[in-house]
């Protein structure tokens, strides 16, 4: 048996890395990647995780398992890569609706300025949860796969309470909120917002968005009428 030839073996390596048609291997290793996370998307939110195959998200991504090994070690190192595709889109369209009503609340009292923030942000995040695919992955199909999947599910939902938090802290006057308070309340508010979320799917989306919207808002500044009376009756914060 003829051994493998190191110059044929070089050879072989260069010809992956060449340049084709103006696309470099890097680039098009990116974008196999990038179908494979649609692919996954299509997958894991329509029959879910736990009955996906590799060739299943290989034949929805058009692509051979050949070229998903080369970017996933398994379909659970593909399921962290879409849910991190999902909440990176996610923190991506509740920045800019932060920044557009960041830039029309000049002159408005703090709670004001609070609902105003908190609206724009439940309706981008009720907008996405309203896609079948995104509520599947981000509310169901990555709890319980593992340790690893369950840290990383739980270092987005506490990135987003820290938002919610620090929304609320700022409608306060500055330091009336502890920070173990503070901690407690983003998580307090976000687990509202994934609950009515986790209904409203369960419901087949029954209600309307704006009625769900409203529902967490009116939670947020509950909370806020809630801490400013605590603070006027001198309660612990």
């Amino acid at each position: 048996m003829s051994q493998a030839s190191p110059l044929r073996d070089v050879a072989r390596s260069e010809r992956s890395e060449r340049t084709y048609g103006g696309v470099s291997a890097a680039e098009r290793t990116a974008v196999r990647r990038a179908r494979f996370i649609e692919a996954g998307i299509a997958v894991f939110g329509g029959p879910g995780f736990r009955s996906a195959t590799v060739r299943g998200v290989c034949n929805a991504a058009g692509l051979t398992d050949r070229y998903f090994y080369e970017s996933f070690d398994s379909l659970e190192a593909l399921l962290t890569a879409v849910y991190g595709e999902l909440m990176a889109r996610l923190r991506t369209r509740m920045d800019e609706a932060a920044r557009q009503v960041a830039a029309g609340c000049d002159g408005l009292a703090p709670a004001q300025v609070l609902e105003r923030h908190v609206m724009a942000g439940y309706e981008v995040w009720f907008d996405l949860v309203r896609d079948p695919a995104f509520a599947r992955i981000v509310l169901a199909e990555v709890l319980g796969v593992s340790p690893a999947v369950d840290a990383l599910y739980e270092a987005g939902m506490q990135q987003f309470a820290e938002l919610n938090s620090a929304a609320v802290a700022a409608a306060l006057p500055s330091g009336q909120l502890s920070a173990e308070r503070q901690q407690l309340v983003g998580r307090a508010l976000i687990g509202a917002a994934v609950q009515v979320a986790r209904l409203w799917m369960s419901s087949g989306w029954r209600e309307s968005r704006d009625e769900v919207v409203r529902t967490c808002v009116l939670v947020t500044l509950g909370t806020l009428r809630a801490l400013v009376a605590e603070a006027q009756a001198g309660a612990p914060r």
